[in-house]
């Protein structure tokens, strides 16, 4: 998984702090969201503490520059 892009994005349901999310170079790209989002993929995300988490995209509230994402799983 490469992160070069560093496109972030931001949690779905967060409060107070804002933790950035970094998403993969697949999924960073303009395109890559839309397809994302058209299918409902679940796709490693970089978390601020350097770990890896499974995110979706929210077709709902994204946008290409500020991409929101809705946690998975670990």
């Amino acid at each position: 998984m490469t992160y070069s892009l560093s496109i972030t994005g931001v949690g779905a349901n967060q409060s107070g702090t804002v933790k950035v999310l970094t998403l993969a170079d697949t999924q960073a790209l303009p395109g890559g969201q839309q397809l994302a989002m058209a299918q409902g993929t679940a796709f490693l995300c970089k978390n601020p503490d350097g770990s890896s988490s499974y995110y979706r995209l929210d077709a709902e509230r994204s946008t290409p520059s500020t991409p929101v994402l809705i946690a998975i799983g670990p």
